[in-house]
């Protein structure tokens, strides 16, 4: 396994990191443009957009500048709806925001949005897409996950 350095790309110095970004483990799910999992599929919006903010979007919002990912698969594939060069049936990867990768924050830790969210900032060599598997029948990964949450209510 080859060593990361936690330097952040050059990019950074255009943003402050919000205080409650920390190392942390969390399972996550990443919506795969490319249907695999490798780097491009794992690319930081602000790369992902072509070094471009969003418009839309405040521009001193951290968030532009990190890898989304989502705790709930029921998240994950509404984003993936949302994105017009994602085809159906959506390739989803599961894995966990390893911290020698970077930092990660729940987005509601510093928003009013209610969702699960993780923004993670990658480090300049990050790697994380090795660490991740495809799901292979995400439909059915997300019918199952729904009838466990549906029996715990």
């Amino acid at each position: 396994m080859k060593r990361i350095e936690k330097i952040f790309p050059d990019y950074f110095q255009r943003f402050k990191l919000p205080d409650g970004a920390r190392e942390e483990s969390i399972m996550v799910y990443r919506a795969c443009r490319s249907g695999k999992c490798d780097k491009n599929s794992f690319l930081p919006s602000f790369e992902e957009s072509g070094y471009v903010l969003n418009p839309m979007a405040d521009s001193a919002d951290p968030g532009q500048y990190s890898l989304s990912t989502f705790e709930k698969p029921t998240d994950v594939k509404r984003f993936a709806g949302v994105i017009s060069d994602m085809k159906v049936p959506y390739q989803i990867a599961i894995g966990e925001t390893n911290p020698r990768h970077g930092l990660v924050q729940r987005t509601k830790e510093r928003t009013k949005k209610r969702t699960s969210h993780v923004d993670w900032w990658l480090y300049k060599d990050a790697s994380p897409y090795e660490e991740f598997e495809m799901i292979d029948n995400f439909e059915e990964h997300l019918q199952n996950y729904i009838k466990k949450r549906d029996e715990k209510k």
